[in-house]
């Protein structure tokens, strides 16, 4: 299943561009990289809308998680009434890593020089595209000192990886006024590059090329759709509420505290200093 859907339609692709491209490799991984942003761009808006909305509502979060701490069921039920979605951030890169462990195995498969893994390779290829068994071996020199179906060792791809990885995050990350969030997202700023440099190591620099790719087009994405980020960020940021000044969330329910009434006692208190004292004038 996992060749069917996801392996063997890359493999394909690939070697269709391959061959549109002028037998270029890297221009083929290019432009497949295109491909792929274009098809998740409506998913990528959704996930940096998501984690806007959710830098926004981190007090409201905070004072449902003091309140209902003994009780997570009502906890649970109270989150999702002011729009808490833990998953609304993620979707975007849960979707990317089936395509980067797909894209390993088709970068493999058509990199692949041994008489065995080439004679495998044609099983792999659609019988519709009868050019494409015309194209292997593919030539996987780059500039001619890379290989692109081995690791760089050179460490050029992965110091690439890191630090094109880091730019792309530290742009998409979302400021916050919570701690302990802030510190979280400097440690995954920091470590995500970090581990992604590090698998770089062992893989095909095809593979990395795919990254480094992937993440200029982030940021030249950035770029592209920040009027409209902007405008989702005017929409979730905090405003000042009347009575008190709190703040609040445009377009958000406020705090649980906003919404609890004054003691009647408070009330009556401050009736009675409104109240005209009429008993001098009967006095009178």
């Amino acid at each position: 299943m996992w060749d069917l859907f996801i392996v063997n339609p890359m493999t394909n692709i690939l070697l269709l561009l391959y061959d549109i491209l002028g037998k270029n490799y890297v221009l083929a991984i290019i432009v497949f990289t295109l491909l792929i942003k274009l098809v998740t761009l409506p998913l990528t808006i959704k996930q940096q809308v998501g984690m806007m909305k959710m830098s926004a509502l981190q007090p409201q979060i905070k004072e449902v998680q003091e309140k209902y701490k003994n009780d997570p069921r009502k906890m649970q039920e109270e989150m999702r009434k002011i729009g808490y979605n833990p998953v609304s951030g993620c979707l975007p890169m849960l979707i990317q890593m089936p395509v980067l462990i797909g894209l390993f195995g088709a970068i493999n498969r058509t990199l692949t020089v041994d008489p065995k893994n080439l004679i495998d390779l044609g099983k792999h290829l659609y019988t519709f595209l009868p050019n494409l068994s015309s194209l292997v071996p593919i030539d996987s020199t780059f500039l001619g000192v890379f290989d692109l179906g081995r690791p760089d060792r050179y460490l050029v791809v992965p110091i690439v990886v890191v630090v094109t990885t880091f730019l792309s995050n530290k742009l998409m990350m979302q400021p916050t006024t919570d701690p302990q969030m802030a510190q979280t997202n400097q440690m995954m700023q920091w470590m995500t590059p970090m581990m992604f440099g590090f698998f770089m190591l062992s893989t095909p620099i095809g593979l990395g090329i795919y990254w480094i790719v992937s993440n200029l087009l982030g940021v030249a994405q950035y770029y592209l759709t920040k009027p409209m980020m902007d405008k989702a960020r005017a929409q979730y940021s905090m405003v000042t509420v009347g009575g008190g000044g709190k703040p609040s969330v445009a377009g958000v329910a406020p705090p649980l505290t906003q919404l609890t009434p004054p003691p009647k006692s408070k009330i009556r208190a401050k009736n009675n200093l409104n109240k005209p004292n009429t008993d001098g004038k009967n006095k009178k």
